[in-house]
């Protein structure tokens, strides 16, 4: 770990079919740690790597964390596992890059150790759920806002 910072090199760890499984502490998630509510978490990734057919390097895996984030509902906070599955293409050219998207997830990275966080970082911000709690039934704080109104039915009458 150069710099204190958990890396790797695909492109070694791929030949051998290697692999890289650990935490990673949310404070590194520079664009991640103030979205999910947790800055002491830690993220637990998963990942394996190999040269496809193509010989390009395939990641595949996943990483996971807690977060806490706010209810568009009730406008609580509310607990929610953060869960991205990676099965990506690491190459060191954009010059193929248009060939293989949009078929595959490509990542353009320079050679040599790559930093862990760079690999999953995009994939769990993109796992963030655009609502928290997406019905009403779903929000465990649903009880609460709804003890403050009254619902009451009309009374239809046909003639």
């Amino acid at each position: 770990m150069p710099n204190g910072i958990a890396s790797i090199d695909p492109q070694d760890a791929a030949a051998r079919f290697g692999s890289w499984v650990g935490l990673v502490p949310v404070s590194d998630f520079k664009r991640l740690a103030p979205l999910i509510g947790q800055p002491d978490a830690d993220v637990e990734v998963d990942l394996a790597f190999e040269l496809d057919g193509n010989g390009l390097v395939r990641v595949s895996g996943g990483a996971r964390v807690d977060a806490i984030l706010e209810c568009q509902r009730c406008l609580e906070a509310v607990s929610q596992e953060i869960v991205a599955d990676l099965d990506m293409r690491l190459i060191t050219s954009e010059e193929t890059i248009e060939e293989l998207m949009p078929a595959l997830d490509v990542m353009v990275i320079d050679a040599g150790p790559l930093p862990i966080v760079t690999i999953v970082e995009d994939d769990l911000i993109m796992s963030i759920p655009a609502r928290v709690c997406p019905t009403e039934v779903d929000c465990p704080n649903a009880h609460q806002a709804l003890s403050y109104t009254h619902l009451t039915l009309p009374t239809i009458l046909l003639l």
